[in-house]
This record gives structure tokens, C-alpha cells and sequence, in this order.
């Protein structure tokens, strides 16, 4: 027994000590935005309010067709729903086609109601800067907390298998000419890069706005899964109903995690793989509190440098953790998504 306690209170002081290595002091961080503001794939701006009051929802009817559509799937046990918006008039049969996930807790049509995504795109459509485009604003089923993934702890709740096996299947089955990009807010953002790395020969734009892009950061202490990826951290060790969830849905192994963590994905990918492909990361400078957006973005954005992706990153002055960002940041990205999906 007291071999048992000496040897607890040895791993207790250990991870004391990581802690305090490891913690993202206000220093590191300052060092850390200046690298990364460095780089010439990255931008510091200030997105401005557009004024959608010359668009009414009659004018948006002109433009678009909106389907809601469900799909009894055969991974979940839930009948899963998502909305498909097709150019209204358009005959042509190679039209790009985006993937939309929305974050924890929200719902598919909140790309329409809160982040602004048809006035900004037609809003561009008439100013001439982007052409005709496809959405399928895809719900993550199990009430907007599923990560689009596939839980470690329950059976029939295979939400990753659901996206890759059904939902978009049955849209390239009705497109079968269009290429495609997959895009995502905090949780969203988080599946898109992660299915987008997964899946790349897939998908030719990856985005994310203020995503959950290193899981690493998310979790006990930070880094601690990073170097002990074999600890085993049990359920109990939390108190925050988000960090239940996240291990409800990756499990309480370290090295599980790590197989889902898009920091991590993005070290291993052959290179030969990532040719035209195009990476966007969006990210508030005042998201720095809670789940740590903004050095979860720093991370990735470094290692991507490292590894020479094709990236645009976008470090936004002002922004916290909202869909009023999503908004504003949404021109740059359709702007982004219509320049690199033809190329």
C-alpha cells in the first residue's frame, strides 16, 4: 500500500512539474504570435460588417433552391438531416460543391441564420467575385455534439463512418462532377480538417473557422497526452460537461486521441498527397480563454509551415469565439474556396 502511494505521489509531482513546463504562459504565446505572424502565408486583418439590407429573403429565392433532406443511416441511431442549396437557373454540371459543419451545440442552419453564408454569397455573385457554388450544410446529429466522429464508447454512434460512407456518397452520387471542400466552425472546424486529412483525396479545400484543430491543447494539462500518449485518464478526472463529452466521444486513452487529432495527422501526411490541396484557418485573436483557440491555431499554423502545406491563414484583430465572426470572416473564405477549387 504504501509502495502504491509513493509511487502516486511521484507521477502526481511529474505531472505537476509538465504542467508548469508546458503551461502557455503569456510570454510564450507573445513570442509564439509574432513567429507566426511571420510568415507569409499568414495575414493579420480586421474583417469589417457587410450590410446584407439590400438582400432580402425574396432576392435570395431568385438565387437558390433549398432542400431539406434526410438520411436513415445504417452507423447512427438517428435519422440524420442536412440541407443541400443548389443554384437556382444553372444547367452546368461541374459545380464546386462545400461541405458545411457546424460547432458544438449549434445546428445546420445556423450557417443560414447566424453566419451570414447566402447574403455573403450573393452579395459576391453580384459583385462579380465569385462564381455559382453548391452547400450542404451538414447536422452532426446526436444534439450538435457528435464531433462527426466515431465514439470510443458507444456502439451505433459512428458519425465519422456516416459522413464518409453515406452523406457524401449519395451527394456525389448527384454531382457526380463536382469537386469538393469541406469547412467547419470550432467543433466543425475541428471535423473538417480532421475528415478533410483523412479523406484528402476527397476533398480539395479544407477550412476552418477558429477550429478545434489540436485536440492536445483541449486536454488534460495541454501537452501532457502529447508525451504520455499512453496514460489512461479516467472519466471522473473531469468536471466541465464539454471535456465529459470529448471523452465520451475519443475515449480516455492518450494514444486514441492522438489518432484523431488533426495537429497530429498533419505531421504524417505524404507529401505527395497534399498536391493541390489548399488549407484555410481563421482564427480570433481574443479567442485565447476556454478551449484555447487561438494557440490550438498557432500550433497548426507552424507545423503546416514545417511541413509546406498550401495554407492561407488568417489571425482576425478583434474576433472571440462567435458566429458574428464566422459572418464577417465568411467573404475571405468563399473568396479563398472559389479561387483554389479550379485550379
Amino acid at each position: 500500500m504504501m509502495v502504491l502511494k509513493f509511487f502516486l505521489l511521484w507521477v502526481m509531482i511529474i505531472l505537476g512539474i509538465f504542467y508548469i513546463i508546458t503551461y502557455p504562459y503569456k510570454s510564450k504565446l507573445a513570442r509564439k504570435l509574432k513567429r507566426v505572424n511571420s510568415f507569409e502565408e499568414v495575414e493579420f486583418i480586421k474583417n469589417s460588417d457587410e450590410n446584407y439590407s439590400d438582400i432580402s429573403q425574396e432576392e435570395i429565392n431568385e438565387y437558390v433552391i433549398l432542400e431539406e433532406r434526410k438520411i436513415k443511416s445504417s452507423f447512427v441511431n438517428e435519422e440524420m438531416k442536412y440541407t443541400i442549396i443548389t443554384p437556382k437557373n444553372n444547367i452546368k454540371d461541374n459545380i464546386p460543391c462545400l461541405f458545411l459543419l457546424h460547432g458544438l451545440r449549434d445546428e445546420n442552419k445556423d450557417w443560414l441564420e447566424k453566419g451570414k453564408l447566402l447574403e455573403n454569397y450573393i452579395s459576391l455573385l453580384k459583385k462579380g467575385e465569385i462564381n455559382p457554388m453548391i452547400f450542404v450544410l451538414a447536422a452532426s446529429g446526436r444534439e450538435g455534439q457528435s464531433w462527426y466522429s466515431n465514439f470510443a464508447t458507444e456502439k451505433n454512434c459512428q458519425y465519422e463512418d456516416y459522413m464518409i460512407g453515406e452523406l457524401i456518397p449519395e451527394i456525389k452520387t448527384r454531382l457526380p462532377k463536382s469537386p469538393l471542400g469541406i469547412a467547419g466552425f470550432s467543433m466543425g472546424g475541428y471535423a473538417a480538417f480532421k475528415l478533410g486529412l483523412k479523406y484528402i483525396d476527397i476533398f480539395k479545400v479544407i477550412g476552418s473557422f477558429s477550429g478545434a484543430i489540436n485536440l492536445i491543447r483541449m486536454s488534460v494539462n495541454r501537452r501532457v497526452i502529447r508525451l504520455f500518449q499512453f496514460i489512461y485518464i479516467p472519466k471522473f478526472f473531469f468536471n466541465n460537461v464539454d471535456k465529459k463529452q470529448f471523452v465520451k466521444v475519443f475515449g480516455s486513452w492518450g494514444y486514441k486521441i492522438l489518432k484523431e487529432d488533426p495537429y497530429s495527422i498533419i505531421k504524417y501526411m505524404k507529401a505527395e498527397k497534399l498536391n493541390n490541396k489548399y488549407f484555410y484557418a481563421s482564427v480570433g485573436i481574443e479567442d485565447r480563454v476556454n478551449h484555447l483557440m487561438l494557440q490550438q491555431w498557432l500550433d497548426v499554423m507552424g507545423r503546416m509551415k514545417k511541413n509546406k502545406y498550401n495554407f492561407k491563414g488568417y489571425l482576425c484583430a478583434g474576433e472571440t469565439h462567435t458566429w458574428d465572426y464566422v459572418a464577417r470572416d465568411m467573404v475571405n473564405f468563399l473568396k479563398f474556396f472559389n479561387e483554389k477549387i479550379n485550379k
